[in-house]
């Protein structure tokens, strides 16, 4: 699970930077709780998103699976980041993705499942939440495919 955080630069491993934004932040904690902003599929070092387009237009269900896939890893590396350990994770409790349609295209749970089913894989009950997806047909950073946004409950320090 080390490795969820990490990247690959010059072939050694090494711990992402993220790129900050004025004026927004990646996370807020308030006691026991953190509210993660949105992320895209983006590098979080460049910024440079890994996937652009419209689901069902642009890109399949499966590669909208694997985008959403790559914004549960790019949260729980925050997480880790932040908190030192997902094991001070107590709980997803609640996860509100937007999802980049195609006009037609209308399976936008299959795409927000690449999410859920990874934070239920990596963090096992503890990463099962309740959870809103909508579709959109524009999304920030060159027309991302999908942005999620989560409140975790963690340990109280």
């Amino acid at each position: 699970m080390d490795s969820i955080n990490r990247v690959i630069k010059n072939g050694v491993e090494t711990e992402p930077v993220y790129k900050k934004k004025r004026g927004i932040v990646l996370l807020r904690r308030t006691d026991d709780l953190i509210f993660v902003s949105g992320h895209g599929p983006e590098d979080q070092i460049t910024g440079v998103p890994l996937y652009r387009g419209r689901i069902g237009e642009d890109l399949t269900i499966e590669e909208g699976y694997a985008a959403a896939r790559e914004c549960a890893v790019i949260i729980l590396g925050a997480l880790k980041d932040t908190l030192g350990s997902l094991d001070k994770v107590k709980r997803i409790i609640k996860a509100f993705g937007l999802v980049n349609c195609g006009k037609d295209f209308t399976d936008i749970e299959k795409v927000f499942d690449g999410f859920s089913d990874t934070v239920a894989d990596v963090l096992e009950e503890r990463g099962y939440h309740t959870r809103t997806v909508m579709g959109t047909r524009n999304l920030p950073n060159q027309n991302i495919p999908v942005e999620i946004e989560v409140i975790v409950e963690v340990e109280e320090t």
